[in-house]
């Protein structure tokens, strides 16, 4: 494996020093991602919100500052995002506001219906067979729902094959069951936000 191909396997699936590394940069370098996406969410008191490939954590800390009574929930496939997102979120994890998995978005050990808001930040365009993973974040998402993905263009026209465009990626929420999406963009970022109804 060639050292570009090692570093976009590691920003996938962090693992071992190098990918703790990779966690902390990115904790660092998806801010403007994080904050563009979190300026969609519409939170309800006590509503569950579920972070897809929370990677170093910072996301769920950064909304656990900003949104008092949600529960908060992880899940990323690394063992290495386990650990580095635990750590980074220490307090609420252990006040039970933030519960971290390790799994697969493809198989998720959620049952049907269980959370109002499924975000990923600057991960979907790693994933493989993104028509299964939209269809389970859909299973496992409450009628009324959000979900909104954030992420840089550029990093989308690098890794992703299919669902590159805007119109590729509202046909595959709609041909999956998602209502009054939105889409937006800036310079050099990109959001779209479906609601199940």
């Amino acid at each position: 494996m060639g050292l570009l191909n090692y570093l976009i396997e590691q920003g996938r699936k962090p693992d071992g020093y190098i990918g703790t590394m990779m966690l902390k940069i990115m904790n660092n370098a998806h801010r403007n991602i994080f904050k563009l996406g979190m300026e969609k969410i519409r939170v309800n008191e006590n509503c569950r919100l579920l972070d897809l490939g929370f990677g170093g954590g910072k996301a769920l800390k950064i909304l656990s500052k900003k949104y008092e009574n949600i529960a908060l929930f992880g899940i990323d496939f690394s063992g290495e995002a386990i650990k580095t997102g635990t750590g980074n979120n220490k307090k609420d994890i252990k006040t039970g506001k933030i519960k971290l998995w390790q799994a697969d978005i493809e198989k998720m050990p959620f049952p049907e219906n269980y959370f109002d808001i499924i975000t990923a930040f600057q991960t979907h365009y790693h994933w493989q067979d993104m028509d299964k993973k939209v269809k389970e974040i859909y299973r496992v998402l409450n009628l009324n729902g959000q979900f909104i993905i954030a992420a840089e263009k550029y990093k989308i026209n690098y890794h992703m094959e299919k669902y590159k465009t805007e119109n590729d990626l509202k046909l595959l929420l709609e041909s999956t069951g998602y209502a009054q999406i939105e889409y937006g963009e800036t310079k050099y970022n990109m959001y779209i936000r479906g609601i199940k109804l």
